[in-house]
């Protein structure tokens, strides 16, 4: 014990899986405290014994000097700068596990399972924090959390890995501790639907069905193999199928005669009916029987935040309250807001806009909703600002305009800035300009940089290194591995802070095999 005390780099390396699901400014601080310790405990003739497989490390770090290299090509020094600071975890972090006293497989597991713990605390204290605030719709859970929900979703998914591989790995593991693996994986699974992160159970789902690809190989049984085939089937058809439900139902529109639209409110009002515009909110069109000047008398008279005001999400009310009546199939008319709730009241008001976004519970149907609701508005009007879905689809479409013009070299470190706004104007882009941003999607923004011939040498580098160590043959590993090439496809992690060393530091802790004698 006396010897496991003195190494301090792994001690940097508990900490900094810690701060990943917690704290972004403490995941900076854990780089240097790695840095610092592995400068501290450098031993030369340590260096040389273990280099033969750590140089790989160096391999890895080279994706750092390809942001140097491209800075040849960058019209933007600000942002050629930004990028280089972003980055410099591919360069610190590898240097550091390069240096330090080399880890033993305990000390490995002891992070690995210090991360899972954490992440399993950072979930628990969301979720109670979460209704503690008494939000009104369950979409509100992407805002809490410590870290982006994205990036904690790949982290929560990593974290079932880690403890399911106490079932299959270490069979030595105690009945206590299995069941308590399993109990924590699906908490995790659950919260991991709950915290409404689509690309996170996208990105589950694919990891899963390798998983499963992988487990029937060592299987001899051919009923446990069919039963598992049937699983992987299931694995698909089942999402599919729910989606597909999904999309039906918001589809299933109620047929409108015009010469049956009535003209007149119960009160005398003329209604208007604006039959150009096929908005519509659970199969009702938005823009029928609409009688503003009872919807603001009667509004008025029940709210506390009048017709007028913006709502909690920067919306008039009364644009919300029109589609929130419409969700519920009530006229907007005085009728329609007598027929409201104290609880739809509240609901208005804090920017809900659909009845069933008021759901507080474990469902992903509300989130699905949203998501068919941008996409149907935005190929109706092209309109994405402030969706999330819709503004994928404007920075998908930039990137691949700028792609098709610097196919083989990109623009350059930095560059990208100034050609993404360049690309929105020649997409004659409706988003407000200060929406936008680039692809999110890793693989495309690494072609915008440094076109097809920095992507295709940033894979070498990672997977050069898999290849040679045949590290792939660690199962937890190569799953890490899934996780982020399928979660790459749905956002641009590695251009975040949170999600770049979340990637680093597992990539540097989990390619070296491991020594059984504890670290000096």
């Amino acid at each position: 014990m006396a010897k496991l005390n003195k190494n301090w780099f792994y001690y940097a390396a508990l900490t900094f899986a810690v701060a990943l699901p917690f704290s972004e400014g403490l995941i900076s601080t854990s780089i240097g405290l790695l840095l610092i310790a592995s400068f501290v405990q450098f031993k030369k003739s340590k260096l040389k014994v273990s280099f033969n497989q750590s140089k790989y490390l160096l391999v890895f770090a080279g994706i750092f000097i390809v942001y140097i290299v491209w800075l040849t090509g960058t019209n933007d020094w600000k942002w050629a700068t930004y990028d280089l600071q972003k980055n410099i975890s591919y360069l610190a972090i590898p240097l550091a596990f390069l240096l330090a006293p080399k880890l033993n497989s305990i000390q490995q597991n002891r992070i690995l399972s210090i991360f899972s713990i954490a992440v399993l605390a950072s979930s628990l204290i969301t979720l109670v924090y979460f209704y503690l605030q008494k939000e009104q719709s369950v979409l509100e859970a992407q805002e809490y959390g410590f870290i982006h929900h994205i990036r904690f979703s790949f982290q929560l998914i990593f974290s079932v890995v880690l403890f399911l591989s106490f079932l299959f790995i270490k069979k030595e593991s105690s009945f206590l501790l299995k069941a308590g693996a399993i109990a924590a994986s699906a908490f995790l699974l659950i919260f991991l639907i709950w915290h409404q992160s689509l690309t996170g159970v996208v990105t589950f789902l694919g990891t899963a069905f390798i998983s499963i690809i992988l487990l029937t190989n060592r299987i001899k049984k051919r009923i446990l193999k069919f039963a598992i085939y049937l699983l992987l089937v299931l694995l698909i058809i089942t999402p599919i199928a729910y989606l597909k439900y999904a999309v039906d139902r918001y589809y299933d529109i109620n047929e409108i005669n015009q010469e049956k639209l009535e003209e007149l409110t119960a009160q005398g009002n003329r209604y208007s009916h604006n039959l150009d515009n096929g908005e519509i909110e659970n199969g009702h069109y938005v823009w029928l029987y609409i009688s503003e000047k009872e919807l603001e008398e009667e509004w008025n008279k029940r709210a506390t935040l009048k017709y007028n005001n913006k709502d909690k999400n920067n919306y008039q009310v009364k644009y919300t309250l029109i589609r929130y009546l419409t969700s519920k199939n009530l006229r907007k008319d005085a009728e329609g807001v007598k027929a409201l709730t104290e609880e739809d009241i509240s609901n208005i008001e804090n920017g809900i806009s659909n009845h069933i976004l008021a759901d507080r519970g474990l469902s992903l149907y509300p989130r699905i909703y949203v998501s068919i609701w941008e996409l149907d508005n935005y190929f109706k009007t092209g309109y994405a600002n402030q969706r999330s879905l819709a503004q994928r689809m404007e920075y998908t479409k930039a990137a691949l305009t700028i792609i098709k013009d610097n196919f083989w070299l990109g623009v350059g470190t930095g560059s990208w800035k100034k050609a993404y706004t360049e690309a929105y104007r020649l997409n004659e882009s409706k988003m407000d300009p200060a929406r936008y941003g680039d692809a999110h999607n890793q693989y495309l923004n690494y072609m915008v940089k440094f076109g097809l011939v920095g992507l295709l040498l940033i894979l070498v580098l990672i997977f050069y290194p898999i290849i040679k160590l045949q590290a792939y043959k660690n199962p937890i590993f190569l799953l890490f591995m899934v996780i982020m090439l399928i979660g790459n496809f749905g956002d641009s992690n590695f251009e975040t802070h949170v999600g770049s060393n979340f990637f680093v530091f597992f990539y540097c802790l989990l390619l070296i095999p491991k020594s059984e004698k504890l670290a000096e």
